[in-house]
C-alpha cells in the first residue's frame, strides 16, 4: 500500500486532538448532502415515472383514419372533490385487437364500460351509479395506469362520434395505447424541480464545501509540517485525497441510507394530486451510484482547493502568514443575474432561466467574502471594546473563512427573497359557488335551458333557469348539490354542470403543488443551512483554537473569546444576509417584469421566518461550536 494512502487511512482511524469532532462534523454534513441530492435525483425520476403511466391520455400522435382510438377528458366533480373523466372510444377496432391495451386496463373499455380508481371506487355512490348507468365499475384502474393511489380518475367507454370524442371537437387521436406524451402537471413540477435546483444548488456546494473544510487549519498545519519535513506536493495533496475520501465515502452512505429510511415519510408528500408510491421514490442502483461517486470526488475537490496554499507555500502557513485580501471586481457578478432575468422574462426557455437564476446565486457566494471583509475592517476601526475588535479582525483576516460557515443560510436568503415576491400562492378564490353553468353551441342555448327546466321540474328541485350568449346559469337553493349534479349531467353531452367556484378548485390542484415546492424548496435550504452552520461552528473553534489558546496564556478571559467567536458568527448572518435577501427579491422582481405576483401577506410571513429561521440557527451553531473552542483552547 501507498504510505501516503496507509498515513491518510490512519488519519482517519486516529485524527488526534479536535480531529474527532471534525471528522464527526464533516462525515454528519457529507452525509445531509448525500441524504438532498438522492431525493432531488429520485424525485425528479419518480415525477417521470408517474407521468409515464398517464402519458398516453395526453398522447395526439394519431391520425383521425387511422387512430386505434380517441379520447376527451373531462373535469367532474364527487362529493366536492375533483375527478378526471377520461371519455375513450375505439376507432380502429382490428388495431385495438392487435395492440396491448392502456395501461393499467385489462382491455380498452367499450361503451358503457368504466374503470375506476381504487380511491375512486370507495366512493362509487348512488349518484355515480346513475350518472354512468352502471351499479358497480366494470373494473379497477391498477397502480401501472395511477399516478398516484390517491388519484380520482375514471376512464369509460364511449361510441364512436360521441360528443366529445367526435372529430368536429377536437379531441386526441392515439396511435397506440402506449403513448408517453408528458403530463402538463408532471411537466410543470419538473419545471419547478430544475428552478428549485438552480436555487439550492449553491447551498448544497457550499455544505460540501463546509464538510470538507470543516478542520482545514487543523489539516493545514499537520501537512504543512510534513511538507517541511520533506513530503512532496503530491504526496500532501494524495494524503488529504485518501481522507477526505474515505469520509465523503461513509457520510454518502449514511445518506443513502437515511433517504431510504425516510422514503415512505416523503412517499406521503401529496404533489401532482396525491401521495407517491413508494417504488416512484426508490433510488435505482445507478442512482446510489452516482450518489457514492459524486458526493465523495466533490468532497475531495473541495478538500484539495482548499489546501492549495499548503501545497505550495508550507512554510506560510506555519509562520501564520495574512491571507490575500478579496476584491471589490466581485461586485460586478451582481449585476449579470438580474439582467439576464429581466431579458428573459417569465416566457423564457426553461434551461437559460435555470443559468439565470444559477449566476444570480453564484454572485452571493463570490461577493459574501468581500462583504464580511469588508464589514470586519469597518469593527475593527470603530470597535470599543475587546469582543468587537477581536471579531473585526477575525472577519477582516481570513473572510473566505469567515463567510464559509455561513454560506448556505446566507445563500437561504437569496432564495426566500427570490420566492417572497415570484411565488403565486394561490388562485383569488372570486368563484361563485351559486350557480351552475353550461356553455352550448350556437343555437342550442334555448333547448338546453328547456331541458333543464324539465327536469329540474321532475326531480323537484326548485330553481332559476337563465340564458347568456351561449350560456346557460342554473341557481337551485339545496344542499343535495351531488344529486342536482347527477340530474342536469348529460344537460349538454361531454360537458359536467360546475359553478365557478368549482372550476377553480379543479385550477387549484396546480398551485397547491407550488405551494408545496416552495415550503419542500425551503426546507431542503433551511436543513442544508442548518447543517452548513452547525459544522461550520465546529470547523471555526477548530481553526480559531490556536489564537485562543495563545489569547488565554496572554491573560484574555475565556468569556471575552467566547463572545468574539459568537459575534464574528453573527455578523456575516446579519449583515450580509439581509441586503441579500434584497437581492432575491430584485432578482424575482426582474423575472416577473417589476410585478409582485404574490398575494396576501405570504411573502412578509416569508420573509420574516427567513430572519426568524436564520438567527436561531446561528445560535443554535454558537452554543455547539462554544465547547469545542473551550476544549481546544486549554493549555
Amino acid at each position: 500500500m501507498n504510505p501516503m494512502t496507509d498515513l491518510g487511512l490512519r488519519f482517519v482511524r486516529r485524527p488526534g486532538p479536535g480531529g474527532r469532532a471534525a471528522n464527526l462534523a464533516a462525515l454528519g454534513a457529507t452525509a445531509i448532502v448525500a441524504l438532498l441530492v438522492s431525493f432531488l435525483i429520485a424525485g425528479s425520476l419518480g415525477l417521470t415515472h408517474r407521468s409515464d403511466r398517464i402519458g398516453w391520455c395526453n398522447t395526439d400522435d394519431g391520425e383521425p383514419k387511422t387512430a386505434v382510438g380517441v379520447v376527451n377528458e373531462v373535469h367532474d366533480m364527487v362529493a366536492g372533490d375533483p375527478v378526471n373523466r377520461v371519455d375513450l372510444a375505439i376507432n380502429n377496432p382490428k388495431r385495438d385487437a392487435e395492440l396491448q391495451p392502456p395501461p393499467g386496463l385489462p382491455h380498452a373499455p367499450k361503451p358503457g364500460e368504466a374503470f375506476v380508481s381504487p380511491e375512486l371506487a370507495k366512493r362509487w355512490s348512488e349518484d355515480l351509479r346513475t350518472r354512468y348507468k352502471l351499479e358497480q365499475p366494470t373494473g379497477i384502474i391498477s397502480d401501472a395506469g395511477l399516478s398516484s393511489p390517491d388519484e380520482l380518475i375514471v376512464i369509460r367507454g364511449v361510441a364512436k362520434d360521441s360528443p366529445g370524442v367526435a372529430q368536429s371537437d377536437h379531441p386526441r387521436y392515439l396511435d397506440t395505447w402506449r403513448g408517453n406524451a408528458m403530463d402538463s402537471r408532471m411537466a410543470m413540477l419538473l419545471a419547478l424541480v430544475a428552478f428549485g435546483i438552480a436555487l439550492v444548488l449553491f447551498p448544497l456546494l457550499s455544505l460540501v464545501g463546509q464538510a470538507a473544510g470543516v478542520a482545514a487549519k487543523r489539516r493545514e498545519h499537520r501537512l504543512a509540517a510534513l511538507r517541511l519535513a520533506g513530503a512532496t506536493r503530491s504526496q500532501v495533496l494524495w494524503l488529504s485525497a485518501v481522507e477526505q475520501a474515505v469520509l465523503g465515502f461513509l457520510g454518502a452512505i449514511a445518506g443513502l441510507i437515511g433517504y431510504v429510511v425516510l422514503s415512505p415519510l416523503i412517499a406521503r408528500i401529496p404533489l401532482g394530486g396525491g401521495r407517491w408510491y413508494l417504488h416512484d421514490l426508490t433510488p435505482s442502483w445507478w442512482v446510489a451510484l452516482i450518489v457514492l461517486v459524486a458526493v465523495p470526488v466533490l468532497s475531495v475537490v473541495s478538500a484539495l482547493i482548499g489546501l492549495g496554499r499548503v501545497s505550495i507555500t508550507p512554510l506560510g502557513v506555519v509562520r501564520g502568514q495574512t491571507r490575500k485580501s478579496t476584491s471589490a471586481l466581485r461586485l460586478v457578478l451582481l449585476v449579470i443575474g438580474p439582467i439576464m432575468l429581466a431579458v428573459l422574462g417569465t416566457g423564457g426557455a426553461v434551461l437559460p432561466l435555470v443559468i439565470g437564476i444559477g449566476m444570480a446565486a453564484l454572485a452571493v457566494r463570490v461577493v459574501g467574502p468581500w462583504a464580511v471583509q469588508v464589514i470586519g475592517k469597518f469593527l475593527a476601526r470603530t470597535a470599543k471594546g475587546p469582543v468587537v475588535l477581536l471579531a473585526g479582525r477575525r472577519l477582516a483576516d481570513d473572510p473566505k473563512a469567515a463567510f464559509r460557515p455561513v454560506a448556505a443560510l446566507v445563500l437561504s436568503g437569496f432564495v426566500t427573497g427570490f420566492l417572497a415576491l415570484f411565488m403565486p400562492y394561490g388562485l383569488s378564490q372570486d368563484g361563485k359557488d351559486v350557480s351552475f353553468q353550461l356553455s352550448t353551441n350556437q343555437g342550442q342555448t334555448a333547448v338546453v335551458a328547456e331541458d333543464a327546466r324539465k327536469r329540474l321540474s321532475e326531480a323537484g328541485f326548485k330553481g332559476e333557469v337563465t340564458t347568456g350568449d351561449q350560456t346557460v346559469n342554473i341557481s337551485v337553493s339545496t344542499t343535495e348539490r351531488e344529486r342536482l349534479r347527477t340530474v342536469l349531467y348529460d344537460v349538454v353531452p361531454s360537458q359536467v354542470p360546475l359553478t365557478d367556484a368549482e372550476r377553480d378548485k379543479q385550477d387549484a390542484g396546480v398551485f397547491q403543488d407550488m405551494r408545496l415546492g416552495v415550503a419542500l424548496l425551503l426546507g431542503l435550504v433551511f436543513v442544508t443551512g442548518a447543517a452548513s452552520t452547525a459544522a461550520g461552528a465546529v470547523g471555526t473553534a477548530l481553526d480559531q483554537a490556536a489564537p485562543a489558546k495563545a489569547l488565554r496564556r496572554s491573560g484574555v478571559p475565556l468569556q471575552v473569546i467566547e463572545r468574539s467567536a459568537r459575534l464574528a458568527a453573527v455578523v456575516p448572518v446579519v449583515a450580509v444576509g439581509l441586503p441579500v435577501v434584497g437581492f432575491g427579491a430584485l432578482c424575482g422582481l426582474a423575472l416577473s417584469g417589476g410585478q409582485v405576483i404574490t398575494q396576501g401577506s405570504s411573502g412578509v410571513i416569508l420573509l420574516l421566518g427567513q430572519v426568524v429561521v436564520g438567527l436561531v440557527l446561528v445560535a443554535v451553531a454558537g452554543a455547539a461550536g462554544a465547547p469545542v473552542l473551550r476544549k481546544a483552547s486549554v493549555g
